[in-house]
């Protein structure tokens, strides 16, 4: 039954990702909610895992890894306020990550006694709230995007009426351009667009999503909006453009993420 529905989904992912021969780009969003007085071991922990994804990548299991804190929204009522982010490349690698355990066999081995003790405490130091699966559809990324620390995640569902295809089209036609250019510029270090593979059905409050990335925070909170569509959009009416994508999709929640460690960082 596994097999048949990732079939499906994955059918679905290479479907509405961009028209090309490359294997499509996977990433498993995990959301941890950290108990409290947990914090210094939950980023233990973290150090951990990103040992054991290191042994993973060296052995063609997945192909990156990051870890990034919630920085709004934040407080006590929030329903998670760290993320864990895995990469996958290929329809292979993400159905092993589905299928089999997270640890490796060997897992024990690649870490020191505490690091050990930690991973069999991980329970008690946070709550695994859910995960996600997504695939990349489209992007624009500076060549050491791995510098960045800030990610604006950007959730989106489409109104009655409109369809996945209609936004990829828009941001295709009105918002990648813009970022591209801000990337070019070194204003901005990446933009990704996501479409959710799992879960899925009607009942999700979003199914599409763009994530703005950024060096750091003052980068993030610099201006850059009426130059760089009046720049990248030349003669055209900056109202029509906004009326024709807030009449395609609806932005149903942000988040911005503070990346606090990646598989590249030592």
């Amino acid at each position: 039954m596994l097999s048949f529905l990732l079939a499906i989904l994955l059918c679905q992912a290479n479907t509405t990702s961009a028209q090309t021969t490359e294997p499509t780009r996977y990433t498993v969003y995990g959301y941890h909610k950290v108990h409290p007085g947990m914090r210094d071991d939950f980023l233990k922990l973290g150090k951990a895992w990103k040992k054991i994804v290191a042994y993973k990548k060296k052995n063609g299991m997945q192909d990156d890894w990051s870890l990034s804190s919630i920085i709004s929204p934040a407080g006590a009522s929030t329903e998670f306020d760290y993320v864990t982010r895995h990469v996958f490349v290929g329809d292979a690698q993400l159905a092993a990550h589905l299928e089999k355990p997270f640890l490796p066999e060997n897992w024990q081995s690649l870490l020191t006694l505490d690091e050990i003790k930690l991973v069999l405490r991980a329970n008690e130091i946070r709550t695994y709230v859910k995960g996600e699966v997504w695939s990349i559809i489209d992007q624009t990324m500076a060549d050491d995007i791995d510098k960045s620390t800030i990610a604006v995640f950007n959730y989106f569902k489409q109104p009655e009426g409109k369809t996945q295809a209609d936004h990829i089209k828009m941001e295709t036609d009105i918002w990648k351009p813009v970022h591209a250019a801000r990337v070019k510029d070194g204003v901005m270090k990446g933009w990704i667009l996501l479409n959710l593979n799992m879960p899925f059905g009607s009942s999700q409050p979003y199914d599409m999503a763009t994530i703005d990335v950024y060096t750091d925070m003052k980068q993030m909170l610099a201006p850059w909006f009426d130059a760089y569509f009046k720049k990248v959009h030349p003669g055209k009416n900056m109202d029509q453009l906004m009326k024709q994508t807030e009449d395609t999709t609806n932005l149903v929640k942000g988040e911005v993420r503070m990346i606090i460690d990646r598989l590249s960082w030592q």
